[in-house]
This record gives structure tokens, sequence and C-alpha cells, in this order.
């Protein structure tokens, strides 16, 4: 009897800091995004210019073609387009054709007001991601 009220404290000992312990934390939600996207290039060509609602959830179509890509990008940054992850590599051509891009809407309840001009694709691409990839 001895022997197993010695093992029960020994297990309630080990198993009592472990109760003690926090639950692990759950990553918050993406947060909520609404934000009209636009490209325009100076120079005509296949999409010259565009524009699209990246909605995170999705709500309404046409929707982003890159939507899960964009909206990590976008959460990754939380909503400032200056902290976009973008792309470690791109497949560019020797296009110099400049690019205007802007982003209006909302991030988590933020306003968003951006405005950005790229000497070309390639650059827009290495800096944004998927954002812009529609």
């Amino acid at each position: 009897m001895k022997k197993i009220a010695l093992a029960l404290g020994a297990v309630l000992a080990t198993a009592a800091p472990a109760a003690a312990l926090p639950a692990a934390a759950t990553p918050p939600p993406p947060a909520d995004a609404h934000v009209r996207l636009t490209v325009t290039r100076a120079v005509g060509g296949p999409g010259r210019n565009a524009s699209v609602w990246l909605d995170c959830p999705a709500r309404r179509a046409p929707h982003h073609p890159n939507r899960e890509a964009a909206c990590a990008d976008l959460a990754a940054a939380d909503g400032d387009l200056d902290r976009l992850p973008g792309q470690e590599t791109a497949v560019c051509s020797n296009d110099s054709s400049q690019v205007t891009v802007t982003a209006d809407g909302t991030y988590a309840g933020r306003a968003v007001h951006w405005r950005h001009v790229y000497a070309n694709d390639c650059l827009l691409t290495l800096a944004t991601g998927k954002v812009f990839d529609f």
C-alpha cells in the first residue's frame, strides 16, 4: 500500500506542473481586408490597365485570381504594402515599361491608401509578390 501511495504521489507531482502551464496560443484569425488594387502600365500591352478587389476572406466575384497567396502576403505585412514579403526570384524580360500600382480600401478596420511606381513588371513582382499578380 505504501508503494502505491508513493507511486501515485510521484505521478501527481509530475502532472501538476504540466497542468499549470498556459494553453498554447492559437494564432489570431487573418485580418479582414477589402482592398481595390490597380495596375497601370505606361506602355500598352496585355493588361495595360487592370483592377481587382482583394477580399480576405472572399466576399465577391470576380475576385483576385491569387487571393489566398495575396491575402497571406498582406497578412504577413500586417496590411502595410511597403512591408510585403515579395518574391526572391522572378522571370523577367528586358522591358522597361513603368508600372504604377495602387491599393485603396481597408485592412483590419484601418484605411489603406497606397501608391507606388516601379520601373518595370519584374521589380513590381519582386517587391509585391502575388498581391499585384492579376
